[in-house]
């Protein structure tokens, strides 16, 4: 929900139409969208003085969803959510964690850490309540969010890591290595950028083919080209380190009690995704009281992402 001043500006000045929203959704590609988060930064500060980097997209006249990117991405994950933010009249609000991009790192945080930055940002912005979505690595944010600020009011997660007691051992062990195996962890994921750096054709043919067939071309089209792009920006300013804090937060004890929520949240997994496993989304269904499980067979990482986004927007503004 919007400050009301910020609400009565925008009938003062006038709402754009409808129409003219998805004429501008229409003519607007993720990609370009993209290119304009990561070419034009913007930051708040944190009550600890460290800043905050966002992006801000969508319907800028909108109601405001605050999306938790996945790993190894950055603000530029938003990008994904621009489209269907200004058909749907949504401002897209897409902070990044600490460390990431061009927020300050914060080396010994936990999840339960980040709703404080969430509420450094939504004063900052003056956004009275809100719902999150945490997609992939940023579904426990999503729902650390949900548990501890009050100010968000539905929750989403799509893809999301749960605690890492729903998986096996092999699924664990690259949290373990990014907690307890810092130079190991951060020489993979060194190895990893320098190959999407020199030859970005390669890499996103060699993710497409290790997804689910239903990824493949998702991982060689556009929105391919939007997750490297946002991990591309995920480094660019303090490097590895900060990433690999990120990947070690999940194997740390999280916080809070997932059991404590209060308020509606849905969770968006498919049966064929082979980077988060379905496990993950029973562990949130069982541990969450208010949550709500949407399961697809035939839909894998990516694809769960994009052919279920006007249903999840649904789902988080009470449709």
């Amino acid at each position: 929900m919007q400050n009301p001043l910020v609400a009565l500006a925008h009938r003062l000045f006038g709402e754009r139409r409808s129409d003219e929203r998805t004429a501008e959704a229409e003519g607007r590609t993720m990609l370009e969208a993209a290119n304009d988060i990561r070419e034009n930064p913007r930051t708040v500060e944190c009550r600890d003085g460290r800043a905050l980097g966002y992006a801000d997209c969508g319907d800028p006249a909108g109601d405001p969803l605050v999306v938790f990117h996945g790993f190894p991405n950055s603000r530029v994950f938003g990008a994904l959510f621009d489209g269907v933010g200004r058909e749907r009249g949504l401002r897209i609000v897409a902070p990044e964690r600490p460390g990431i991009g061009v927020s300050d790192p914060l080396p010994s945080r936990t999840v339960a850490d980040w709703t404080a930055d969430v509420a450094d940002l939504a004063r900052a912005l003056t956004l009275d309540s809100f719902p999150v979505l945490g997609v992939s690595g940023g579904g426990p944010y999503a729902a650390a969010c949900a548990a501890g600020l009050p100010r968000v009011e539905r929750a989403a997660i799509v893809c999301g890591l749960a605690p890492l007691e729903s998986v096996g051992f092999g699924d664990r062990l690259p949290f373990l290595l990014a907690e307890h195996a810092r130079p190991l962890a951060t020489l993979s994921l060194w190895a990893d950028g320098r190959n999407a750096r020199r030859n970005p054709e390669n890499y996103l043919t060699s993710r497409a083919e290790a997804s689910a067939d239903t990824d493949e071309e998702r991982w060689r089209g556009e929105m391919g080209q939007v997750l490297l792009e946002s991990g591309r920006e995920a480094v660019n300013r303090h490097g590895y380190g900060p990433l690999v804090t990120d990947l070690a937060v999940p194997a740390r004890e999280w916080g809070f009690d997932p059991g404590s929520i209060d308020v509606p949240v849905s969770l968006w997994y498919g049966k064929e995704d082979h980077i988060v496993p379905l496990s993950m989304g029973f562990h949130y269904a069982e541990a969450i009281p208010t949550a709500e499980a949407h399961i697809y067979p035939g839909q894998g990482h990516l694809s769960v992402i994009e052919e279920n986004q006007g249903r999840v927007l649904d789902a988080l503004v009470g449709s």
